[in-house]
């Protein structure tokens, strides 16, 4: 990642933030993209601390304007981005029959709208420089069934395919197109009610993955040494597809 300029957005927390980390410690400069101006303005000011670079863009990214808009406004800022990062997502248990349309559009915008539209501007802006990365942050509820959560696993699951349309489209343009779908992660809506702790058994490595696991896979797709995968979905779930 060194010298690459990386967008990320929900970068401000979690496994975004995470990324952020990983990427900037192996030498990105980053323009991270949420509409949580506090924690974004905390985690710009604590990779700049470090010595590090990265400029914080506020951001919306429901909505095509607004999506086409951050993506702009980090260009602006480092004049090309080579890869974008789409990890902005929204993780809401409730049972089947209590999903009403508000939750499930809600679900939909951030997670699978905001995918497609950055990726749209992302793309846009790749094919006139020659190339570049794009990497989805899906979810094994894409691959597992979750009825706890089903409007979340449906988000996800379209995220798995608009990476295969995405990847077949651009792939003339020479932009790699891939997804890492995490497990169980130790972020703070997994640990709410001890919903981690409690899944941990299940998976075969007795553990929730920490951000910066998922951040090295995301690494080395939107790197220079991913040089043939498109298309692809890295499951990064401690095996728990497979328990």
């Amino acid at each position: 990642m060194q010298g690459k300029t990386v967008a990320i957005t929900g970068a401000a927390k979690g496994i975004g933030r995470g990324i952020a980390e990983i990427m900037a410690a192996k030498g990105a400069r980053l323009a991270l993209i949420d509409k949580d101006k506090t924690a974004l303005d905390d985690a710009v000011a604590a990779l700049n601390r470090l010595g590090h670079q990265a400029v914080g863009i506020e951001g919306d990214i429901t909505r095509r304007q607004s999506c086409h808009r951050a993506f702009a406004d980090a260009v602006a800022a480092y004049g090309r981005i080579d890869s974008l990062v789409n990890n902005a997502g929204l993780y809401i248990r409730t049972p089947i029959e209590e999903i009403d349309d508000a939750e499930w559009d809600l679900i939909f915008d951030v997670c699978l709208r905001g995918v497609f539209h950055m990726s749209v501007a992302a793309a846009a802006h790749m094919r006139t420089q020659g190339g570049g990365r794009i990497v989805n942050i899906a979810s094994v509820d894409g691959f597992v069934a979750f009825p706890a959560m089903a409007h979340y696993a449906a988000a996800k699951a379209g995220v798995i395919s608009l990476t295969k349309s995405f990847a077949i489209a651009y792939a003339d343009d020479k932009i790699l197109v891939n997804a890492v779908a995490p497990g169980a992660t130790n972020t703070a809506p997994m640990r709410e009610n001890d919903y981690l702790a409690k899944l941990s058994p299940r998976i075969p490595l007795k553990r929730g993955a920490e951000p910066r696991e998922i951040a090295e896979a995301v690494c080395f797709l939107a790197g220079d040494a991913n040089t043939y995968c498109t298309g692809e979905t890295m499951i990064v779930s401690g095996g728990l597809v497979i328990a």
